[in-house]
């Protein structure tokens, strides 16, 4: 008999981002992140469902997310990305780096 070992499923945290939460520093939110990870989320899914826009800092900082998160084995997922926001992260090659749910 054998002992086979299992390796954990990875940790999940799942964050909702709208228009409000961004409308003051986004440095917040990376800590908020960033923490995530510290707590051991290895997978960490952004809902942008009621985000209109997102900016060169958002990205920044779920890069940095999803550089954590990859040392861990997991990554970032966007999830309910509107078809303007999938646009934005197909030509910028981003929809290569993180796994993208549409709306």
């Amino acid at each position: 008999m054998s002992d086979t070992a299992h390796s954990p499923l990875p940790q999940k945290a799942v964050v909702t981002l709208s228009d409000a939460d961004l409308d003051g520093e986004l440095s917040a939110l990376r800590w908020r992140l960033h923490g995530l990870v510290l707590d051991g989320a290895c997978l960490v899914v952004v809902d942008v469902s009621d985000l209109g826009q997102i900016s060169s800092t958002l990205l920044t900082a779920l890069l940095d997310t999803h550089r954590m998160c990859r040392r861990r084995g997991g990554g970032v997922v966007i999830r309910r990305a509107s078809r303007q926001l999938s646009d934005v992260l197909h030509r910028t090659g981003l929809d290569r780096v993180f796994e993208v749910e549409a709306a």
